[in-house]
């Protein structure tokens, strides 16, 4: 129930935000403060099943999904995270399900994560600001002017993680969602009729599709969330490689790179 809440809520708010055409998108990247990988030795990162829909969305709004479509994307989003991989110098594993009472665990940390990026989505990306998760930040260069407010990265799914470390062997969980809902024919023709009704005045806007995504990373050993990406107006069409390629590429966009390495460094 609380991860389809949570969907249910950024994906009503993707599809509110488009509604005005002149609201810039909501996206943003945000790194908890201080936080750096380690320059040298190994780095393991486990990546469970992407969490991922495709689907087509009626003149009403609702949205049907397609489970040909979702399994392409999905497949297609996985194999351009492993093409990353490299340029980031971290071994990438993608782990569905795992066994026995791990299970239980990854079924509890899996919600607990959906919980806690609504709050960030919400008290970071949206704005909606919490007066415990900012800090005053000076500017180098005018050092007399008045220091301002920025939002900080500064949540935690609890040590209890070490769990999913120790079932997994890595050292960070990436957690991945993406959405998407393309407008079927009656979808378009209502989109048409409210374009050409501003046209006399009664403007009726529909929008023409859904396309969110997140992706988060927690520190296994901590708990801490230390990176998390969001964006509600996404490219990219994940059905087709060149699209996934370009929808993980705003997935990962602002992710911490290891000193030396990102994608201009890989060979």
């Amino acid at each position: 129930m609380i991860l389809k809440n949570v969907r249910a809520g950024v994906i009503a708010l993707a599809g509110a935000s488009m509604l005005a055409f002149s609201a810039p998108a909501i996206a943003g990247d945000t790194t908890r403060e201080g936080f750096v990988f380690p320059a040298d030795g190994s780095m393991k990162i486990v990546v469970f099943r992407p969490d991922v829909s495709v689907g087509s969305q009626k003149a009403g709004g609702i949205i049907e999904p397609n489970a040909d479509w979702t399994e392409t994307a999905r497949a297609n989003i996985k194999a351009k995270l492993i093409e990353r991989a490299t340029a980031l110098n971290a071994s990438l594993e993608f782990v569905d399900e795992l066994e026995g009472e791990n299970a239980e665990v990854l079924t509890e940390y899996r919600a607990l994560f959906e919980a806690v990026s609504a709050s960030i989505f919400t008290h970071v990306t949206v704005g909606d600001t919490l007066a415990t998760k900012q800090r005053l930040v000076s500017d180098p260069k005018t050092p007399s002017a008045r220091p301002r407010k920025v939002n900080t990265l500064d949540w935690t799914l609890g040590p209890g993680t070490v769990k999913l470390r120790e079932a997994t062997g890595a050292d960070y969980a990436m957690f991945v969602f993406t959405n998407d809902a393309y407008g079927d024919a009656g979808r378009k023709a209502a989109q048409a009729a409210g374009m050409l009704g501003c046209l006399i005045g009664v403007c009726v806007m529909v929008p023409s599709g859904i396309h969110v995504g997140y992706a988060g990373l927690v520190d296994l050993s901590t708990g801490d969330v230390v990176w998390f990406n969001t964006d509600l107006a996404m490219g990219g069409d994940p059905r087709e490689v060149e699209g996934a390629d370009k929808r993980v590429g705003q997935l990962l966009d602002g992710f911490p790179l290891r000193a030396g390495f990102g994608p201009d460094k890989a060979e």
